[in-house]
């Protein structure tokens, strides 16, 4: 027996021992860590110590550490347990544990060893493996030879090959002699009983493709060509063969049927004569033949008599100089369908060439839906743009110039045709009519509409400046000449710069405001009665005249201000309408406009707007 080490040959065994030893507590903190933690980690033992060492630990091995340190508490060793501390550089190391509890699991004493190089020569070592595995996965082919006598069958030997492309060993084939034919897909055995039977009475015959079943319990296609030998009287004396692995090609020719008979389009193969080969089921719905209905007929059976001719012309030219055509870049043609109907057509066209000659894939589209559409577009189109013709003409060319006030006007149209309108009214005694409104709809119809209330609003307003009676007149003119569904929101203003009062009228009309010099909204001037047009021999009240100080500002627009959206479907809304007018209240009538249109994009990120915007800013001069 030796001597029981010292306590301080025991602290320098601690000290100078190149692995790294630790003394740790049951609550995740270092409590003593040797020269060796540092030097490997590169962190003080203050570090090291005043911190829980799971902070040390790399985050995916965060979890199974803590695992493993509940284990040790509750009195558990631990042999051999892995996980990666992190360096002072960031780095990370692999260390392998050894730990032993002690004093109830409140003390452990642990050894670490670096096995971070241990680690990377693993790690390329398994993809060598990888590679060498993908490398056999790769090998698609080999070959077997089978030596005959007297046509008979006497040995066969088979190419390391086809473990690879087969799943089995060279040794799995002499093992069984009817592997070969075992491995064969139970519907292609027969065809392939046949082949081998040929091939050995009468040696070389034609490949011959069918399925396997792979060792794996895959499903495989193989090409099997044999090539025959014979000896200088003739006899053959051995077959040798070469198993080809299809299945890539296999696949991608049943992709390429799939998508062919089942693409949105006719599709029809033909040969450099025009002869069709090929048809989808989209081709005999189209043109209301079967298949064996077109199959060996010209192409030219499904054009019209009339272009006939000049199609073989065209075809005849194609065909002396090939080359794709995509959808679109070639002028429509006409289809001739089973029962004589006709139908607009668009062709496209690729030539493929082939060992027996080019064939041409033509993809046939029935465009009459979309001729049709298009025909309605360009009316539409033609009306949208009367519509807006008519409002742009309505719309008033400059501000009105009234003493004391700065007025403007603008108007955002969501689509091509806007349904919103505002105008400034020429009344008696030096008054002036201000008018925001907002028609149901888009197009020809609620611009005509428009385009009456503007002419009957001009009209009523050069005989009177009582609001609620010109809106009145208004009302029973536009119920009795327009459609039941047609109505208008109407906010009608008379603006004195005498007295400088404004009284108002509001049919259906959102809010409008009143700003005060300070930002403050002073009045909101909400709706008094239902829209124009909704309500026969209805009354539209008018408010009392309101006085307008220097510096306020009378706020009126369409909904469309309020409803535009952000992206995330938040609506602009009233508060902040109010904030970028009082924001800018210092400005002028067109560049508060302005604030707020710049406001709204802000807001809604590059969200197309819900609904026409219409602002009209009537300022009091602050100086007046």
């Amino acid at each position: 027996m030796g001597e029981t080490p010292t306590e301080s040959e025991l602290l320098s065994l601690f000290q100078f021992s190149l692995e790294m030893l630790c003394i740790a507590g049951g609550d995740g903190f270092f409590k003593r860590v040797n020269p060796a933690f540092q030097r490997i980690l590169g962190y003080s033992s203050k570090e090291l110590l005043s911190r829980p060492f799971l902070e040390f630990v790399h985050p995916e091995d965060q979890r199974k550490t803590a695992h493993e340190l509940s284990k040790l508490v509750k009195g558990v060793p631990t042999i051999h347990f892995e996980n990666r501390y992190r360096c002072r550089d960031g780095s990370y190391r692999w260390l392998s544990w050894t730990a032993m509890p002690q004093e109830n699991g409140n003390r452990i004493y642990a050894v670490a060893d670096d096995v971070t190089d241990q680690k990377q020569v693993e790690v390329e070592l398994f993809a060598s493996e990888k590679r060498y595995r993908q490398l056999l996965e790769s090998i698609t082919s080999y070959t077997y030879s089978l030596e005959i006598r007297d046509g008979v069958a006497q040995s066969t030997s088979h190419s390391a090959g086809c473990l690879a492309a087969t799943g089995y060993s060279p040794e799995d084939f002499a093992a069984d002699p009817y592997l070969w034919i075992n491995m064969v897909h139970p519907d292609d055995r027969d065809s392939v009983r046949k082949h081998a039977s040929q091939a050995l009475l009468r040696g070389e015959k034609e490949p011959i493709e069918h399925r396997i079943l792979h060792h794996n319990g895959s499903i495989r296609w193989v090409r099997h060509q044999i090539v025959s030998h014979y000896d200088p009287e003739g006899k053959l004396v051995r077959n040798d063969g070469v198993i080809q692995d299809i299945t890539e090609r296999r696949l991608s020719e049943q992709r390429f049927r799939l998508l062919f008979e089942f693409a949105p389009d006719a599709m029809v193969v033909v040969d450099g004569e025009g002869q069709i080969l090929l048809v989808n089921s989209q081709t005999e719905k189209i043109f209301g033949y079967t298949r064996d209905e077109l199959i060996g007929q010209t192409v030219e059976l499904l054009v019209p008599d009339r272009l006939r001719e000049r199609h073989v012309a065209d075809r005849a030219e194609y065909a002396a100089k090939p080359r794709s055509r995509m959808m679109g870049m070639h002028p429509s043609l006409s289809g001739l369908r089973k029962d004589g109907s006709e139908f607009s057509a668009e062709i496209a066209l690729c030539p493929i060439e082939t060992d027996t000659g080019m064939l041409v894939y033509t993809a046939i589209r029935d465009v009459t839906d979309r001729t049709r559409a298009e025909k309605i577009l360009q009316e539409n189109r033609a009306q949208l743009l009367a519509a807006q013709k008519i409002q742009e003409h309505l719309l008033p060319n400059n501000p009105p110039i009234l003493p004391g006030f700065d007025i403007a006007g603008s108007l955002y149209p969501a689509e091509f045709a806007a349904g919103d309108h505002f105008d400034f009214l020429t009344m008696p005694d030096h008054c002036l009519g201000v008018v925001v409104a907002d028609v149901a709809g888009h197009g020809v119809g609620p611009a005509i509409l428009m385009a009456s209330t503007h002419a009957y609003l001009h009209s009523l307003s050069a005989t009177s400046t009582a609001v609620n009676e010109i809106l009145f007149h208004l009302n029973c003119i536009v119920i009795e000449e327009t459609e039941p569904d047609r109505f208008v929101t109407v906010f009608l203003a008379r603006l004195d710069p005498l007295a400088r009062t404004l009284v108002y009228s509001s049919a259906g009309h959102p809010n409008a405001f009143i700003i005060d010099r300070l930002g403050n909204v002073s009045a909101v001037l909400s709706s008094t009665s239902f829209p124009i047009g909704v309500v026969p021999d209805i009354q539209f009240p008018a408010s009392d005249p309101i006085p307008l100080q220097p510096g306020d500002i009378a706020l009126l627009f369409t909904d469309g201000l309020v409803e535009s959206t952000s992206v995330q479907g938040d609506q602009f809304g009233q508060d902040r309408v109010i904030e970028v007018t009082s924001r800018y209240r210092e400005e002028n009538a067109s560049r508060i406009i302005e604030a707020l249109s710049e406001a709204v994009k802000e807001f809604s990120h590059g969200v197309k707007l819900n609904d026409d915007v219409t602002i009209v800013v009537i300022k009091v001069n602050p100086g007046d």
